[in-house]
C-alpha cells in the first residue's frame, strides 16, 4: 500500500489535502451562484442590458451633384395604323351664276351702265356685277380700224421738231396724227394754236399744256414758248402752202400740220442749234 507520508513527508501530505478541498471549494461555489440567484462569482459570463429608446432623426445631407446623362434609348416600334374616321355630313350646294340683259330704258337703279344697256351678272356675292355695251360706231366699235372718233369722246398726244437749218428763216413742219380718224375735217373757226399762257378761247380749250382739252368739234393746240421760232397756222394736210404764207387754217380727218418759222442762223451764233420746240393737243368729236 502507497504511504503518503512516506513519500512526501507530513508537510506534503497537508499540501495535497488543502488543495483538493479548495479546488472543490470553488465548484461548488459556482454551483450555487447559478441555482440560488445569488451574486455571480468573478468566474461567471456578465449579461447584455436592455436596448435604449430610438433618438430623433437628424437633418437631410446636401444633395449629390447631378450624375452623368445616360444612354439615349432605342427608337420604339411603329404603332398600327389608326381606324378611318367616319365620313363627314355633305356640304350646302353652292349658288350658280346667272346674267340677264338689260336696254338702256331698263338700266338699274345705280346706272351702272350710264344707260348703255348690258348684262347684270350675280353669284354668291350679294353684289351683282355688270358687263355694259360700249359706244356705237358707225360700224361697230370706234376703237376698231375703220371706226371714228365719237361725240364727245377725246383724244389727246404729243407733237415736236427741231431743225440744224442755218438760214436766217427755214418753214418748219410738225405732223400732228389722230389715232381715231374723226367723222369730218374741221374748218378755221374749229382751230385754236395756244402759246404758252396766252390762250385765245379758253371756253373751247379749257386744259393747259400738261392737260389739254377741248370741247365737242374742236382741236385745241398747245406750244411751249421757245427762242429762235415762231408758229405761223395749224393747217390741213391736203392744204398746205409752199411758203410762209398762213394757208387754209383747220384739220382733216386724220390729223393736221403745225408750220413754224426757225431762225438758224440767228441760234447758230449762239451756239444753241439746233432749233426746236414741242407741244401737246386734245381733239373731240
Amino acid at each position: 500500500m502507497l504511504s503518503l507520508r512516506n513519500r512526501f513527508g507530513i508537510p506534503g501530505v497537508i499540501s495535497v489535502v488543502a488543495l483538493v478541498f479548495a479546488m472543490l471549494g470553488g465548484a461548488y461555489a459556482a454551483s450555487d451562484s447559478s441555482n440560488s440567484g445569488g451574486k455571480a462569482t468573478a468566474s461567471a459570463k456578465a449579461k447584455r442590458g436592455p436596448k435604449g429608446p430610438k433618438g430623433a432623426t437628424g437633418p437631410a445631407g446636401p444633395a449629390g451633384p447631378a450624375g452623368p446623362a445616360g444612354a439615349r434609348g432605342e427608337n420604339g416600334a411603329a404603332g398600327a395604323a389608326g381606324e378611318n374616321g367616319s365620313p363627314g355630313t355633305p356640304g350646302t350646294a353652292g349658288k350658280s351664276v346667272t346674267s340677264s340683259s338689260f336696254e338702256g330704258t331698263a338700266e338699274p337703279a345705280s346706272e351702272p351702265c350710264e344707260e348703255k344697256g348690258g348684262v347684270e351678272v350675280k353669284s354668291a356675292s350679294p353684289t351683282p356685277d355688270y358687263v355694259c355695251n360700249g359706244f356705237e360706231g358707225s360700224d361697230g366699235s370706234p376703237w376698231t380700224a375703220g371706226g371714228t372718233l365719237p361725240v364727245d369722246a377725246t383724244e389727246t398726244g404729243t407733237w415736236s421738231f427741231f431743225t440744224s437749218d442755218t438760214s436766217p428763216a427755214s418753214l418748219v413742219l410738225a405732223p400732228i396724227s389722230f389715232d381715231v380718224p374723226l367723222a369730218a375735217p374741221l374748218d378755221s373757226d374749229h382751230v385754236v394754236y395756244v402759246y404758252g399762257t396766252s390762250n385765245p378761247d379758253p371756253v373751247h380749250c379749257p386744259g393747259t399744256l400738261e392737260n389739254p382739252q377741248a370741247t365737242s368739234g374742236y382741236l385745241c393746240v398747245h406750244q411751249v414758248p421757245t427762242a429762235w421760232n415762231s408758229p405761223i397756222a395749224v393747217n390741213k394736210p391736203s392744204a398746205v402752202p409752199s411758203g410762209f404764207g398762213v394757208g387754209t387754217i383747220g384739220a382733216d380727218t386724220a390729223g393736221a400740220i403745225v408750220r413754224l418759222e426757225a431762225y438758224g442762223a440767228e441760234a447758230a451764233s449762239e451756239g444753241v442749234l439746233p432749233v426746236r420746240s414741242y407741244g401737246t393737243y386734245a381733239v373731240t368729236g
